[in-house]
C-alpha cells in the first residue's frame, strides 16, 4: 500500500500543541484544546501548559487556520471522534484533574457551537476511542492524575439512543491500559497496544503493550494477533482503509526514561499494517514522513488528517499532514 504524506498548514498555536482533539465539522477540519510548554522547554524549568483555542482549516488549498473560538475549559488528552453532528470531544485532563465531560464542536454560519453531549460515568484521560457503525466506543485511559493504574473498562453510547446514556461493555481478556491506538468499522472495534502502569518503588512504573483486542457489536471480546513489537500514543483512531487498518508511528517505549529529551532521536515514522481479515501484521514499506504522538487522527479531503502532537518528549508540534492512499 502506497501513501501520499501531503503537508498542511501550521497551526497558529507554535510551538504546537499534544493532546489535542482533531475532527471535523461538515467539511471542515478542526483542532481544538491541547498542552505545551509555550515559554522554555520542560528540561529548562518550562511550564506545561493548557489551551482551550479551537481552530478551523477550510480545505487543503487554504493558506491558513482561523481561529473558531474556544472549549469550555482548557484541557488536552481526551479522545476526538468525528461524527455527524460535530467533533465530539470525549474526556481529557489539566494539569489538577481528569475530566467526564463531553461536547460536540460545530462550526454552523461561521460560528463554532459548543453543546453538551452526554458525559462519561467517571473521568478518563488518555484513553481511546472510534465510532463503531452508529456507536461511540472508548476503552482504556485513567481516572486522574496520580493514577497507579489504568482502566481495564471500555463504554459504548449509541448516537441514534444519546438519552441511553453510556453502557460500560464487558472487559477484555488484557490489562487495563492508557494511550491505546484503536480503529472501529460498521461493527467492530479494534484496540492495540498501549502503556500499563503497575505502582514502583519511587514511580508509577509504565510496561508497554504488544497485546490487541477486537469488540464486535453483540459479541464478546476476541484476541487478536499481537502487534510486532509494543506501541503506544499513535494518532487515533486510526485510518482504515479497506480490510488494512494503519498504525502511523508510536513509541515502542525503548527508549522512554533513558534518554534525555534533548538527545532523544524522535519517535518512529514506521507504518505498521493490520489486515482484519487475516489477522496479521507487516511493516510497510516506506516509512512516514512523519512521526507524532498523542494527537487525533480523522478522515478528511479524500484522506486522514493529523495535526500537532509531541515529536519527542515534552517537544510539541504545529505541523499537520493529509494521508491518502495512492
Amino acid at each position: 500500500m502506497s501513501m501520499r504524506w501531503s503537508r498542511l498548514p501550521e497551526t497558529p498555536n507554535a510551538p504546537g500543541v499534544g493532546g489535542a482533539f482533531v475532527g471535523t465539522s461538515s467539511d471542515l477540519l478542526l483542532c481544538a484544546g491541547g498542552s505545551n510548554y509555550p515559554d522554555k522547554p520542560a528540561w529548562e524549568g518550562g511550564v506545561k501548559t493548557w489551551h482551550d483555542q479551537v481552530y478551523t482549516l477550510a480545505s487543503t488549498r487554504s493558506k491558513k487556520w482561523a481561529i473558531a473560538g474556544k472549549l469550555p475549559r482548557p484541557i488536552a488528552y481526551g479522545v476526538g471522534i468525528s461524527i455527524r453532528q460535530g467533533l465530539l470531544t470525549i474526556g481529557g485532563a489539566d494539569a489538577h484533574r481528569h475530566y467526564a465531560d463531553c461536547y460536540t464542536l460545530a462550526i454552523e454560519e461561521g460560528e463554532l457551537k459548543v453543546r453538551p453531549f452526554p458525559f462519561l460515568p467517571r473521568p478518563l484521560a488518555y484513553a481511546t476511542g472510534a465510532l463503531v457503525g452508529s456507536k461511540v466506543i472508548v476503552a482504556g485511559g485513567t481516572e486522574r492524575p496520580e493514577a497507579t493504574s489504568a482502566s481495564s473498562a471500555a463504554y459504548a453510547i449509541d448516537l441514534a439512543n444519546l438519552n441511553g446514556g453510556w453502557k460500560e461493555l464487558p472487559l477484555w481478556a488484557g490489562s487495563g491500559r492508557m494511550l491505546a491506538q484503536s480503529a472501529g468499522t460498521k461493527d467492530t472495534f479494534y484496540m492495540f497496544g498501549g502503556v500499563a502502569l503497575t505502582p514502583g518503588v519511587k514511580n508509577v512504573e509504565r510496561e508497554y503493550l504488544t497485546d490487541c483486542h477486537a469488540f464486535t457489536l453483540g459479541k464478546e471480546w476476541r484476541r487478536l494477533a499481537a502487534l510486532p513489537h509494543a506501541l503506544a500514543a499513535a494518532p487515533s483512531p486510526c485510518p482504515v482503509m479497506d480490510d488494512e487498518i494503519l498504525i502511523l508511528g508510536g513509541d515502542d517505549g525503548k527508549l522512554a526514561g533513558k534518554v534525555e529529551a534533548l538527545k532523544h532521536p524522535g519517535y518512529s515514522k514506521q507504518i505498521l499494517s493490520y489486515n482484519r481479515m487475516t489477522d496479521t501484521w507487516k511493516p510497510s514499506e516506506e516509512e512516514g514522513s512523519s512521526s507524532v504522538l498523542s494527537t487525533g487522527c480523522t478522515k478528511w479531503s479524500n484522506g486522514f488528517a493529523i495535526v500537532n502532537g509531541e515529536i519527542r518528549p515534552f517537544v510539541r508540534s504545529a505541523e499537520g499532514w493529509l494521508v491518502r492512499n495512492d
